[in-house]
């Protein structure tokens, strides 16, 4: 039972194993966000060629004079007459020129917001990833761990037989196996869980991920002027600037032209009407929308300012954990660890030599208990690192 659980440990370890790059381009070719964002891109750039159209022309058909009583004579009166008219707004400002800008820099933002929202995708998949990693060196762990424990229980026992240990220290030592066998089962769920996530995200079924889990220093990189979330504001300011222009252009109104063919009875002559019409910018309705336009130029600036700032501190503050990880991860595994393995063998030598007194079976759980902490610890410092790393990759948009 023991080996085919083992098994099914280890078998996912060694097939089917996916690169974390292979996952990310699936998840950006199948996500279903992403093809809603690229849809909405394709609509701005759709509206960039309607900004620069000319309003469509208007047709007027109809008859004047209509007699109630006798509506089928036309030619009582010279008034009675059928037209057919034709009215055309035409800018004489460059209203047009500006709602193409505005409608660009839309465009832009739409496209910055893809990107943007790609890098959040590549970063939770690879924290996904690195976390169903460590999620599995933990359950070999602790396999290694009961391992460690049969073998010890497997000692108490011969040493029962000679009266150096107590049915106590046995039953002790077979808890302890329950225990690591609960939490790995544990780990085993959380495992599961994950790979649902990152099945999630990827619309893909994985049963395993080939990344690497070695850890090493990094410096992370404060270069965010091209990050599109930055991009993605500078675009918004512009844009509030442009409608700003535009609201200003406005002032000067679009005139209508209304031109009117008249056909009258044979007994008249047919006329033409001929008018221009505008609307007057008396009540500042313009003026009021370049000012809140202005305001709102301003406000993302602002925005823009704080979003830089807390950027540059959120790399900050992923480097710190990075540096803080590795500094703990080689303290645990090059300094504490090799000790308590150390103190362990010494445990166990000079408990076999001890002929007439009882072993020390506290000491040998107690020291087997904090090598498997600090082995778990080390885990968890890489999983900060990792953690940290990630994160990292959507503000340095490295993804290697």
């Amino acid at each position: 039972m023991k080996k085919q659980y083992l098994l099914t440990v280890l078998l996912p370890l060694f097939v089917n194993a996916q690169s974390i790059d292979n996952i990310v381009t699936s998840a950006l070719e199948k996500n279903s966000s992403l093809k809603a964002l690229e849809s909405s891109i394709n609509i701005t750039k759709k509206q960039i060629e309607l900004s620069t159209k000319w309003d469509n022309p208007i047709v007027n058909i109809g008859a004047t004079d209509i007699q109630f009583n006798d509506y089928k004579t036309r030619n009582k009166e010279a008034m009675q007459a059928q037209f057919v008219g034709l009215t055309q707004a035409i800018p004489l400002s460059d209203r047009l020129e500006f709602a193409k800008k505005v409608a660009n820099n839309d465009y832009s933002i739409s496209k910055y917001n893809l990107e943007n929202k790609k890098l959040e995708l590549q970063s939770n998949i690879y924290e996904y990833a690195y976390r169903i990693k460590l999620l599995q060196e933990r359950i070999l762990l602790f396999e290694k761990f009961k391992k460690n424990v049969i073998d010890l229980e497997s000692l108490l026992k011969n040493f029962y037989k000679y009266g150096k240990a107590k049915q106590s220290d046995i039953l002790n030592v077979q808890i302890l196996y329950n225990e690591l066998n609960l939490k790995q089962k544990q780990l085993q769920t959380f495992l599961d869980t994950n790979f649902l996530k990152i099945e999630e995200l990827s619309y893909e079924k994985i049963s395993n991920i080939d990344v690497n889990t070695n850890i090493k220093s990094i410096v992370l990189s404060k270069e965010i002027s091209n990050h599109p979330k930055i991009l993605s504001f500078k675009q918004t300011t512009n844009k509030f600037t442009n409608i700003s222009k535009l609201e200003n252009e406005k002032k000067i109104p679009d005139i209508k032209l209304n031109v009117t063919y008249f056909e009258r009875s044979q007994e008249y002559e047919d006329y033409m009407n001929f008018s221009i019409s505008f609307p007057l910018p008396i009540y500042g309705r313009e003026s009021i929308k370049e000012t809140k336009a202005k305001f709102q130029s301003q406000e993302v600036k602002n925005q823009l300012d704080d979003l830089k700032n807390k950027f540059l501190i959120s790399i900050d503050t992923l480097q710190k954990n990075i540096d803080n990880a590795i500094d703990t991860y080689n303290i645990i595994e090059k300094t504490i660890i090799p000790k308590y393995d150390e103190l362990q063998k010494i445990l166990e030598k000079n408990n076999s030599y001890l002929l007439k007194t009882n072993i020390d079976t506290r000491q040998l759980i107690k020291n087997q208990n904090e090598v498997i902490k600090y082995k778990l610890k080390a885990i968890d410092e890489k999983e900060k690192y990792f953690s940290s790393l990630a994160k990292s990759y959507y503000f340095t948009r490295i993804t290697k």
